[in-house]
């Protein structure tokens, strides 16, 4: 018994790196609004030009002229190349240089949304927005340095959000809503059990045909098998806002929307390499079965202050500071009700809390065209010391162009354009098993977004 315990955990040093997974704002997804990606989302909480409000602030949903239709997609390209500086085994096995290529963890993807808005009456204002405000692609090559810490990241939220807005006094707007929320997650990651059979190999607790067999597969980086995670769950919050006209040229807004906790359940598997030792040696010892799998997420909640001036007939500004509580992720825990499983482990995360800040410009030009700038500070709640490659995130500059154009009364086309520069993101993460990626990354992100808006007036 004594010996069989001692050679799980070895095993256990090796496949406890599948926890990398760590959440940030790279994956909280901005692009709900395409006339808002136009202006770098600059004071979106107080502007209520469309439907999308429902997402920012649903209060904004008094200021729609009438009932409309908003359907939209943003293609969000980010490119993440890493360039690596000494990425090495762990000291127990040499120390010696990872193999593998650098990579870009980009993947082009599309961001759907849609919103309808319907005016009830002078006051009331009901409207429902399907969106996606949590998202994340990274996918390496399978043979890449960084293999045994990622290789695909994968998180989809969709997100349901039926909203009330109306006029408390002729100058204040409040608005509430409710999300419900869908989330499903996958996870993989290379794991190196030509390492593990190393072990084995010269414990003296193995028995000695075991340690025959793992003799032969003795090869670290030479035998990689795969680990795979998949859940999902179904859980729900709220957002609340308020706008108030303080004169008849600015209105003031703020507007909150609630954590949402997630308790994921799914599964969790190994993918053996073709190789006989590896497989006797696997068998023997155990654990890397298919399992059931769960883990509790906290997205965060996040505070929005905006203000929205209209300088004249043709120009506004716009200007906001937001808040996000990323603090709550201190950890991500993933268990199995199975104790011997090698899918049990904890990855500490600690991130911070974050602000991003706005500034942006609207311009109409005649009754046809309108055009929109603006620029944005976001902070990053990953700390160098707590960075891992399935989000290499840093902290980021926007700068946004958009224009509409009005078709006719009743249709109209929006489309934005934005170009995100990344501060260079380094990387020294340890995996509890002792593997090293070392590095940084080239990174930068460009989004282009368009929409069509149908008005019932």
């Amino acid at each position: 018994m004594v010996q069989h315990k001692t050679l799980k955990i070895s095993a256990l040093l090796i496949a406890s790196a599948f926890s990398t997974i760590s959440y940030g704002a790279g994956f909280a997804v901005a692009e709900q609004s395409v006339n808002g990606l136009g202006r770098a989302f600059a004071g979106q909480a107080a502007v209520a030009e469309d439907a999308s409000t429902i997402f920012f602030n649903p209060a904004g949903l008094t200021y729609l002229s009438g009932s409309e239709l908003l359907v939209g997609v943003s293609l969000i390209n980010p490119q993440s190349d890493f360039n690596n500086d000494g990425s090495q085994l762990p000291a127990a096995l040499g120390g010696t240089a990872l193999t593998g290529k650098g990579d870009d963890a980009g993947e082009l993807a599309a961001v759907p949304n849609i919103y309808y808005a319907h005016r009830f009456n002078d006051d009331v204002v009901f409207g429902i927005g399907v969106n996606a405000p949590f998202g994340l692609v990274t996918e390496y090559d399978d043979d890449w340095v960084g293999r045994y810490h990622a290789i695909k990241s994968d998180l989809m939220t969709i997100n349901i959000n039926p909203s009330m807005g109306f006029k408390a006094t002729d100058r204040l707007s409040l608005g509430f809503g409710v999300n419900l929320q869908y989330i499903d997650l996958e996870l993989t990651q290379a794991v190196d059990f030509g390492a593990a059979c190393a072990k084995v190999a010269v414990n003296p607790l193995a028995p000695a045909p075991l340690r025959g067999s793992a003799a032969t597969c003795a090869q670290p980086q030479q035998h990689d098998g795969k680990a795979k995670l998949s859940a999902d769950d179904w859980s729900w919050g709220f957002n609340l806002g308020l706008i108030f006209q303080a004169t008849d040229a600015t209105r003031l807004a703020l507007a909150y929307r609630s954590k949402i906790s997630h308790h994921l359940t799914g599964e969790g598997k190994f993918q053996l390499p073709n190789n006989a030792a590896v497989q006797t040696v696997m068998g023997a010892i155990g654990g890397f079965d298919k399992a059931a799998i769960s883990g509790n997420v906290d997205l965060p909640e996040s505070l929005s202050f905006a203000i929205h001036h209209q300088i004249n007939n043709q120009w506004a500004v716009s200007a906001d500071a937001s808040w996000t509580r990323w603090e709550r992720f201190k950890e991500l825990a993933i268990s199995s009700p199975d104790p011997s499983s090698n899918l049990n482990s904890v990855k500490e995360e600690n991130w911070d809390n974050v602000m991003r800040y706005g500034i942006g410009l609207t311009y109409a030009h005649n009754d046809k065209w309108t055009f929109r700038g603006g620029i944005a500070y976001d902070e990053s709640p990953i700390s160098d010391k707590y960075r891992t490659p399935r989000i290499p995130g840093e902290d980021r500059k926007w700068v946004a162009v958009g224009a509409s154009y009005k078709y006719s009364d009743h249709m109209s086309v929006d489309a934005g354009y934005t170009h995100i520069f990344v501060s260079d993101p380094s990387l020294n993460d340890l995996t509890s098993s002792g593997y090293v990626l070392k590095g940084d990354f080239d990174a930068s992100v460009d989004i282009l977004a368009v929409q069509m808006r149908w008005l019932f007036l």
